[in-house]
């Protein structure tokens, strides 16, 4: 079975990173995620959340 795909996308700042993210497909929901400060492990919390909804994750840089 295929997993779903959600992409992710990083706008990232000196001090800050911007996410968004979005459902895979011509009409899949865009969706703000929020902004984190541009430590690693600020990121990583991030990430570890996103994998726990069980979806394929694409990162967009």
């Amino acid at each position: 079975m295929r997993k779903s795909i959600m992409y992710v996308g990083l706008d990232v700042h000196k001090e800050s990173i911007e996410i968004a993210t979005a459902d895979e497909g011509r009409d899949g929901e865009v969706r703000r995620y929020g902004r984190i400060d541009g430590e690693l492990s600020s990121l990583d919390r991030v990430v570890r959340k996103l994998r726990s909804t069980g979806k394929e994750l694409s990162f967009v840089y």
